[in-house]
């Protein structure tokens, strides 16, 4: 079975075609608000997910929920499955400081160049 690269809604679909190119399946993963695919906290082994990626906002709570960046990405963490969180280049520091509290744990990209970045992380370029 083709290893998944898990993906928010939003991702640019010319990133998602190059990866089933490359030979990657893509999932569709939720969190917990939009409605599109598999809760990203509910990740296992199971799903063959060797990265996820998304946009900033995605990865953010509304101001009243309860779950925090952290909830949202434990599984991935508890997995060791990498992160990719793209933010444009203008407002990169402003992203970092947003997700702060994951800051340990997720790789910040600019996404012109998040094709490249996950390829090259998973050794695959």
């Amino acid at each position: 079975m083709r290893k998944r690269i898990g993906y928010l809604e939003g991702t640019d679909s010319k990133i998602l075609s190059s990866f089933i190119a490359k030979g990657y399946n893509t999932m569709t993963l939720g969190n917990g608000l939009d409605g599109h695919g598999k809760f990203l906290a509910h990740i296992d082994p199971s799903d063959k997910i060797c990265a996820v990626v998304g946009y900033l906002h995605k990865f953010l709570p509304l101001t009243d929920q309860k779950i925090s960046p952290n909830d949202l990405l434990y599984a991935c963490r508890l997995h060791s499955i990498p992160v990719f969180v793209m933010v444009p280049k203008e407002v990169m520091a402003e992203g970092k400081k947003a997700l702060e509290e994951v800051s340990d744990f997720v790789n910040f990209v600019e996404p012109e160049s998040t094709l490249e970045a996950i390829l090259e992380f998973l050794g695959n370029k």
